[in-house]
């Protein structure tokens, strides 16, 4: 798929595969861990480290979606990487057995912070139950444009692809969670609609204390579903 927008960029959507893994999760470093709240709030992987519990963790879970076949990647005519999407099909069954068989076996990593949170805003948006005809959902786990080429349609290209990804596994459903009150905007504009909210400063730690401080206008989770 390819596209031309109003300044002229020229860009393809194409899938990303395992001799990606390093380019895409150094892209997600400069982009996505800048500019996702989350990620921010918690100064979740330093530069200088790249060996630490999160790091490695994060690794482990990009290259995850990466290797079920429901990655795509924007790349510039000369090749560059200018947005990725990283997605997940979810079935219902394995929702409900996930939400079964919960425990509480996470170490106090910042990583396991942010999944712990991102975790109970699946459980409290329960997609499944508001929409008991819908038995998978494509979720998008990680969604990031190079800050050069964002107002150009990349993301929206990234998920046209998705959507078409999602059709073709006869998925009625596309999901997402968005922290960063840009993404929520981008999905409103896109025809998602907010099913869920999460403000940030009703998160609290067992001390009581917001764990997410993040800057305005960031100000809550949302989940929003795109019917098909």
């Amino acid at each position: 798929m390819s596209a031309a927008i109003k300044s002229k960029t020229v860009f393809k959507v194409v899938p990303i595969i395992k001799n990606d893994e390093i380019t895409v999760i150094e892209f997600l470093r400069k982009f996505f861990d800048r500019d996702e709240p989350l990620n921010a709030a918690l100064n979740l992987r330093k530069k200088e480290d790249k060996e630490s519990k999160e790091d490695v963790a994060i690794r482990k879970y990009i290259i995850g979606l990466i290797n079920n076949g429901l990655a795509f990647k924007a790349v510039s005519p000369n090749g560059d990487l200018i947005g990725v999407v990283l997605n997940n099909l979810t079935y219902r069954v394995d929702r409900e057995k996930n939400n079964e068989n919960e425990e509480d076996t996470k170490d106090n990593t910042k990583f396991n912070i942010i999944t712990e949170f991102l975790d109970k805003v699946e459980r409290e948006a329960d997609v499944f139950q508001k929409f008991p005809n819908v038995d998978r959902v494509m979720d998008i786990k990680i969604i990031s444009v190079d800050e050069s080429f964002r107002g150009q349609g990349v993301c929206k290209a990234l998920i046209d692809k998705t959507i078409e990804i999602a059709l073709e596994n006869e998925c009625p459903m596309v999901y997402v969670e968005c922290s960063s009150y840009f993404s929520a905007k981008a999905a409103e504009r896109l025809g998602f609609e907010c099913i869920y909210t999460l403000y940030f400063r009703d998160y609290l730690d067992k001390n009581g204390e917001v764990v997410f401080k993040t800057p305005p206008p960031h100000d809550s989770s949302k989940v929003y579903v795109l019917h098909l």
